[in-house]
C-alpha cells in the first residue's frame, strides 16, 4: 500500500515545480512490452485502477457504439471492454507496431471479432472520419506525448472525432514536485512488479504533465462540456471525462463487474475505494 502521508510530506516541502523529462512515444522493446502485459493482468497491482475504468465507462458505453482507444499499448482496458460489450467496435490507435501486434493477439485469443488496430498517431488520425466515434479513451498515455502542444492537438483530435452525444474519458498521472515522492511511488510499484515495469513507471512519474497544464488544454477544447477531478493533497493523478452520464451499465455488465470486484484482495479492494475518496473536482 501506498505511504500516502510520507508523499503528501515530501510534496508539501518541497517549494519547487518538476520540469517533466518526456519519454518516447512508443513503446518498442520486447522485454518492457512483456512487462507491460504482466502488469496489467488480472490481479496485479493495476486491477483496482481498471476496475474503475470500467465502473467510469459503463455509464458512458452504449451498445453498438464504437470506441476509440487512444495510444492502447497491448489494450488491456480494451480487451476489458470489449468483452463487456461484444456488440460495440473498439479501436486501438498506438504508434508501436509490436504493442498492436500483442493485443491482435491477445483479442485472437479471447476469440474478439469487435477489435481493431490502427498503427497512428493519436495528434491526427487520418484514418478516421470527423464525428464518426461515440466515446474516446485514453489512460496512462498521455504523458508520452512530446510536449503541451502535442497534448492540445490529441485533445482537438478527440472533439473532432467525437459525434453530437458522443463523450471522452482521459486519466494519466500528475507531475509531482518531490523526486521523493516519486521514488516513493516506484518504490511501492516494485514489491509487486517485475524490474522493466518498475523502470517504465519511474520514466512515467518524470514524464508526467503537470495538472493545470492538462486543465487548461482541456478547457481550452472541450469548454464546460467535461469536469476534471484530481487526486487530493498532491498531484497524483487527474480523470478528464464527459459532464453526462450517456448509459447505465446492463444487468450482465453490473454482474461482471461485481464479479470483478469481489475477485480483489483486501489491498486492491482498498485502492479501489481509496480512488474514489481521494479526489477533487478542479473543473
Amino acid at each position: 500500500m501506498l505511504p500516502i502521508h510520507k508523499i503528501i510530506w515530501h510534496e508539501w516541502r518541497e517549494p519547487r515545480v518538476s520540469v517533466r523529462v518526456p519519454e518516447p512515444e512508443a513503446m518498442e522493446d520486447p522485454e518492457q512490452i512483456r512487462a507491460y502485459v504482466k502488469a496489467y493482468e488480472w490481479g496485479g497491482p493495476t486491477s483496482a485502477l481498471q476496475l474503475y475504468h470500467l465502473q467510469q465507462l459503463s455509464r458512458m458505453i452504449r451498445p453498438a457504439d464504437t470506441i476509440v482507444d487512444l495510444a492502447c499499448g497491448p489494450g488491456p482496458l480494451l480487451l476489458e471492454l470489449a468483452q463487456l460489450y461484444p456488440e460495440c467496435r473498439f479501436i486501438g490507435v498506438d504508434l508501436s507496431e509490436p504493442m498492436l501486434a500483442v493485443l491482435r493477439e491477445q483479442a485472437a485469443a479471447l476469440k474478439l471479432s469487435n477489435v481493431e488496430t490502427r498503427r497512428e498517431d493519436i495528434r491526427f488520425l487520418k484514418s478516421l472520419a470527423p464525428g464518426s466515434v461515440d466515446v474516446v479513451i485514453s489512460t496512462s498515455a498521455l504523458h508520452h506525448l512530446p510536449d503541451t502542444q502535442c497534448l492540445r492537438q490529441t485533445f482537438d483530435c478527440a472533439k473532432a472525432l467525437i459525434r453530437s452525444g458522443g463523450g471522452v474519458y482521459f486519466f494519466d498521472f500528475g507531475l509531482l514536485k518531490s523526486s521523493d515522492a516519486r521514488r516513493l511511488m516506484v518504490a511501492d510499484v516494485a514489491k509487486v512488479a517485475p524490474p522493466a515495469t518498475a523502470k517504465d513507471y519511474e520514466l512515467s512519474l518524470d514524464a508526467a504533465f503537470p495538472i493545470d497544464v492538462v486543465v487548461r488544454a482541456a478547457s481550452d477544447v472541450f469548454g464546460n462540456s467535461v469536469r476534471v477531478h484530481a487526486s487530493r493533497f498532491v498531484d497524483f493523478f487527474y480523470f478528464l471525462q464527459s459532464t453526462y452520464d450517456r448509459s447505465t451499465a446492463s444487468a450482465d455488465v453490473q454482474q461482471r463487474l461485481d464479479a470483478r470486484r469481489a475477485s480483489l484482495s483486501a489491498e486492491r479492494s482498498l485502492e479501489l475505494r481509496m480512488l474514489g475518496l481521494l479526489q477533487r473536482r478542479l473543473h
